[in-house]
């Protein structure tokens, strides 16, 4: 995926399309988030959101080329989430080869042999990316109670999404209670470690038995919500079978 983000040329599949969609969208808010909180910048921003919207509709016109349409498609209202569902066609068009075609095969290999480290590692992008998320709400959207959690917990299934395509790469999860259970286990402690540190370093908060009782029952139904994306992304990749075209 990514091989030319910024280009107008060939096809990429619905995949791609979708985790640009949302890089897009955590990219944007992030800027606005820095940009409103420091009141100036304003050129700055604007260039930000010039590179942001070209990697967009770049990304935009590839996904319409791979339905064997132009890519000023994508100006049609809604027209996006046709591009989020629709498969592209299956054979070469006047765009260029299929994207699933032209990619080596590799095996996605799953075991319950994974070391915690190799866990860790797995999800540590994600969870930095969650942690950020989070901290920019708790900085900059100025409210607390059901309305912070609500944006937390929105934060977490998308970021445990995106970790599941990024290490399984759309094929269908493997039954194993490594991703039933171990990965939101450690996703959701870890998560918690973060913020943790987040508001002891930034928002200068207190240790006590108390809070961390609150905490820790909040995590654990953080943890809960890592199974939305988890029964997403069975549902979309159901399909696909342990190998991929990546």
């Amino acid at each position: 995926m990514f091989k030319s983000p910024f280009s107008f040329d060939g096809r990429i599949r619905r995949l791609e399309y979708g985790v640009s969609y949302l890089i897009y969208i955590l990219l944007y808010f992030t800027a606005v988030f820095i940009w409103q909180e420091l009141e100036k910048g304003g050129v700055v921003f604007f260039l930000l959101y010039v590179v942001f919207i070209w990697f967009f509709m770049a990304q935009g016109a590839k996904r319409c080329h791979d339905l064997g349409n132009s890519g000023f498609y994508q100006l049609i209202p809604f027209y996006g989430l046709w591009l989020i569902f629709k498969d592209g066609e299956i054979s070469e068009n006047k765009y260029g080869l299929n994207p699933k075609q032209k990619e080596p095969i590799r095996m996605v290999r799953s075991s319950d042999s994974d070391t915690l480290a190799k866990t860790l590692l797995k999800v540590s992008s994600s969870v930095l990316l969650n942690t950020l998320f989070i901290a920019f709400s708790m900085e900059y959207l100025y409210t607390n109670g059901l309305v912070l959690f609500f944006w937390i917990a929105l934060s977490v299934i998308i970021c445990y999404f995106l970790m599941l395509i990024v290490n399984y790469h759309g094929m269908a999860l493997p039954d194993t209670s490594r991703i039933i259970f171990k990965l939101p286990i450690v996703y959701a402690t870890l998560l918690y470690v973060c913020i943790r540190l987040y508001t002891i370093s930034f928002r200068g908060s207190e240790v006590d038995m108390q809070t961390i009782r609150l905490e820790v029952f909040l995590s654990i139904l953080l943890m809960l919500f890592t199974y939305i994306p988890f029964l997403l992304y069975k549902m979309i990749f159901k399909n696909k079978v342990d190998s991929y075209e990546a």
